[in-house]
């Protein structure tokens, strides 16, 4: 009898053991989703601050410096929790040879005009319109989209612009302000290393293509390069 309480009490020790080490586990696991769940917020707060923190007056866009940083953290985040990134760069078409025709002035008024259509259609805490590089020309980051996603605000974007219907007298390839539209997505491996220049240099090869496409077109990179790891 008293082998048998022995055994019993051994056994109820074990499994409070057992019960105690998952609960602990259990706890762990829920504190780790919490703090996961605070950094997101904290991150996305600190995104808005940064997003608030530089801003091109003429346009009311971001500046190309903010792109930057706002790419780095996106692609950081990206790296994290494995997702896809997008960037998109945009070109205004002929519209170096409209200044030159128009003076900065009116340039200025086009480019109002179309940073105001294209605002509209970047509005998630994940993505960022900028000016970025030369006179009339926009840099996009789309955080947690893929490929087909990007291709498809791009072609939006696109459209935005076509819409307006605004004259382009300097344009040899149409009567009205069109723009070119470049796209490259990536999916970073975890704890990857920081591959800015890789991301932006395929967008602006695939801009290239689509002005040599005839331009008023939207062309992706493949990237063998930027296929996820």
């Amino acid at each position: 009898m008293a082998y048998v309480l022995a055994v019993f009490a051994v056994l109820l020790v074990g499994a409070g053991y057992l019960l105690g080490t998952r609960h602990a586990r259990s706890r762990e696991n829920a504190l780790r989703t919490v703090l996961d769940e605070r950094s997101e917020k904290l991150t996305l707060v600190e995104d808005e601050l940064l997003r608030n923190s530089s801003i091109e007056p003429t346009t009311g866009l971001h500046t190309q410096q903010l792109f930057q940083e706002f790419l780095e953290r996106e692609w950081r985040r990206a790296s994290r929790q494995r997702q896809w990134i997008s960037v998109i760069m945009i070109e205004v078409d002929h519209f170096g040879s409209y200044n030159e025709r128009h003076g900065k002035p009116e340039g200025d008024t086009c480019l109002k005009a179309i940073a105001g259509a294209l605002k509209p259609l970047i509005h998630r805490p994940s993505d960022v319109l900028a000016l970025y590089g030369g006179v009339g020309k926009f840099g996009i980051v789309l955080g947690a989209t893929d490929r087909q996603g990007a291709v498809v605000l791009a072609e939006r974007l696109r459209l935005a612009v076509e819409g307006l219907k605004k004259p382009n007298p300097a344009s040899p390839t149409g009567q009205l302000f069109t723009a070119s539209l470049g796209v490259a997505s990536a999916m970073p491996e975890r704890e990857g290393a920081w591959q800015d220049i890789e991301l932006i240099a395929a967008a602006e090869r695939a801009l290239t293509h689509a002005k040599e496409a005839g331009r008023n077109t939207v062309i992706v990179d493949a990237g063998d390069a930027l296929k996820p790891g």
